[in-house]
């Protein structure tokens, strides 16, 4: 039977490892005014390590393979120049509107927006909202079939972001999918743990089955040898 939907939603938190509630726990961290790429809720997120823009945070699902300033990365961690692990998945941002001054709270950070200055801080930099447990596990859609042989495998990366960037996403929302077409390698963001189960979408003998994935240990900032 065919998955109700194939439409990709991105990595939304569920229990963490060991079936454990989660508590949608997230810390804050920096995001550049008016930084080139946008940033969406749930999906993949490093700090930037080059191009001027180091510290910041920044969407590592782009096609821009190199992490030079533009606000966005294809994860890449085989360990040159352009690498930078994840922290987690963003779950949303806040900022002084240039517009408006008014503090604003968002789904997403809209690719190029200004931030005016936050007179509580002094500085233009926004927040962006990251939950960044390590054992956090996720919620995805597969973009091609699941065999019971890849769980555990090596490791896949996310489909990009790279059509949909900027203000064309509905209500600032990821539309990543796990990129299964992609292949595996230890050099990819997560591991494939098991199937979701979800009612409508656990076919695996087809597109669009929901997946529950972590972090691989060798790509998280917290977990890695980064």
């Amino acid at each position: 039977m065919a998955n109700a939907s194939t439409v990709g939603f991105g990595f939304r938190s569920t229990m963490t490892v060991g079936n454990t509630p989660a508590t949608q726990g997230q810390s804050e961290y920096k995001i550049k005014s008016g930084s080139a790429k946008g940033i969406f809720k749930n999906d993949p997120i490093s700090i930037e390590d080059s191009g001027g823009n180091q510290g910041y945070i920044q969407d590592a699902a782009f096609a821009a393979v190199a992490d030079g300033g533009a606000g966005g990365q294809l994860f890449d961690n085989s360990g040159g120049s352009d690498h930078s692990p994840l922290i987690g998945v963003f779950n949303g941002a806040f900022y002084v509107a240039t517009t408006t001054k008014k503090p604003t709270f968002a789904n997403s950070f809209v690719a190029a927006t200004t931030f005016a200055v936050d007179y509580n801080t002094g500085s233009n930099d926004g927040l962006g909202f990251v939950i960044d447990n390590p054992f956090q596990e996720y919620v995805i859609k597969a973009d091609a079939a699941v065999t019971q042989a890849m769980y555990g495998d090596a490791g896949y990366n996310c489909t990009n972001q790279t059509a949909v960037e900027g203000t064309t996403i509905q209500d600032g929302q990821s539309l990543v999918k796990l990129h299964i077409s992609g292949g595996a390698a230890s050099t990819k963001m997560v591991k494939l743990v098991r199937s979701a189960n979800a009612p409508e979408n656990k076919d695996n003998s087809a597109v669009g089955a929901n997946q529950i994935v972590v972090i691989s240990g060798a790509s998280n900032l917290y977990n890695g040898d980064n």
